[in-house]
């Protein structure tokens, strides 16, 4: 979701990317049209141009396109417009840049826009890298850590993190959202139990919300071999067992908070977006939820440290040492969450190795458990953690940027209802 790589992680359930530069490969595009300001001062429009990546949080070729064609750095503060809300990536989106300098002249078109006072006035819940100067004082901070080496790249920037790399430092600069942890905090407490499992803390700013992160070598793991499985699988599982009940600055999400969040959800604008035949479907899922929720119980783990997006993307391999990237997602909940995201994603060949693994690993640390009892229950309890935390989100962003979650949670709730469902609940 909120990663530190070259693509976005929407969800704790579904399959989609997330310190790493590279990404599972596609070949789409976005066209960008940028806004201009030096400040909060207009400047003008950059004719519309192709971007090589269609995530629309993914800024690296947007900002390196700006750089070259207006002579000065800049970075992008925010997303105002994108026209494919039903895909959520892809064709023409609209940025607010902001530039360090005055542009090369004859390159803009300057044109003033009647828009430009309701696109830059302040919003109460607007990120705070979205403002004007906000990527420029993490970097400002960052360099003063690590140094003023080379020119840092803005990777991403959306409602959940910005993520700026300083390549001649061999950093990683990380803004997250209010509702979110901190990726420095969280690997901190890992750390405790395994040094290796994590990329090393440079710098951390709690009340910013701010994480500076040494590069992790290698390369992203979207095609893991077995070794990979089983290494990051078995040493995540260790961590988990030993780090539940610490004391962690992280949300908290637990199975048993679920019936209250489905109540909350299909009483509010999720309810209204589902069929009557479905939101029938909805309540008695939500009468079965007790049910659920013990057998998910019965399998005897605790409650602990969750990942949040543990699917190999997040991942990182250089051929001997094996991390962990991308902990902001990261709350208290069941620990099968991260096993079910990792199985939704693997290839089916795949997901018995990483069962088998974390099953094993879990009867190692907790011999009193019975881990494959966690299984069935969490694959239909997962979406429901999910529609909550898309909730979290929508609750927590500014109008423009809801047009990444928009249909998120209320397509969570359809999830759940089919593999309950599929299930025999």
């Amino acid at each position: 979701m909120t990663d530190m790589s070259s693509s976005p992680a929407p969800s704790p359930s579904a399959p989609v990317p997330g310190p790493s530069t590279a990404s599972s490969p596609t070949s789409e595009t976005k066209t960008v049209e940028a806004l201009v300001s030096l400040g909060s001062r207009y400047l003008g429009q950059v004719p519309a141009f192709e971007a090589d990546r269609p995530w629309w949080s993914e800024v690296a070729a947007t900002t390196r396109h700006l750089d070259e064609l207006l002579g000065v750095p800049t970075f992008v503060l925010r997303l105002v417009h994108a026209d494919n809300a039903e895909l959520g990536h892809g064709g023409r989106v609209v940025f607010h840049v902001q530039a360090a300098g005055e542009p090369r002249a004859g390159v803009l078109d300057p044109t003033p826009r009647p828009d430009w006072p309701g696109i830059i006035a302040p919003h109460p819940l607007r990120a705070t890298w979205a403002e004007v100067d906000g990527p420029q004082r993490l970097v400002d901070w960052a360099t003063g850590i690590v140094g003023a080496l080379g020119k840092p790249v803005q990777y991403k920037t959306w409602n959940l993190s910005c993520l700026i790399q300083l390549p001649e430092a061999g950093a990683w600069a990380k803004a997250t959202s209010r509702f979110c942890s901190v990726d420095a905090d969280v690997i901190n407490h890992v750390h405790q139990y395994d040094e290796a499992l994590a990329p090393a803390v440079l710098g951390v700013d709690l009340s910013q919300r701010w994480s500076l992160l040494a590069h992790a070598p290698g390369t992203d793991c979207w095609e893991p071999d077995p070794a990979t499985v089983q290494d990051i699988v078995s040493r995540w599982v260790a961590v988990q067992a030993a780090i539940a009940g610490d004391d962690l600055r992280v949300p908290q999400l637990l199975p048993s908070d679920l019936p209250a969040e489905l109540d909350r959800l299909l009483a509010g604008e999720v309810g209204d977006r589902l069929s009557s035949e479905e939101l029938g479907q909805a309540r008695t899922l939500r009468a079965r939820l007790p049910a659920i929720i013990s057998e998910l119980d019965s399998a005897g783990l605790p409650n602990t440290l969750v990942h949040g997006d543990f699917h190999p993307g997040n991942w990182r391999s250089d051929g001997t040492n094996r991390v962990i990237v991308d902990w902001a997602d990261s709350y208290v909940g069941h620990p099968a969450t991260d096993l079910q995201r990792l199985v939704n994603w693997l290839p089916r060949e795949k997901r018995p190795l990483a069962i088998e693994t974390w099953v094993a690993a879990w009867r190692t640390a907790l011999p009193t458990s019975d881990p494959l009892r966690a299984l069935k229950p969490m694959s239909v309890l997962i979406h429901l953690l999910g529609a909550a935390t898309y909730q979290r989100f929508l609750d927590n962003i500014e109008p423009n940027e809801r047009i990444y979650h928009e249909d998120d949670p209320t397509n969570e709730i359809r999830a759940a209802i089919q593999t309950a469902r599929t299930a025999g609940y």
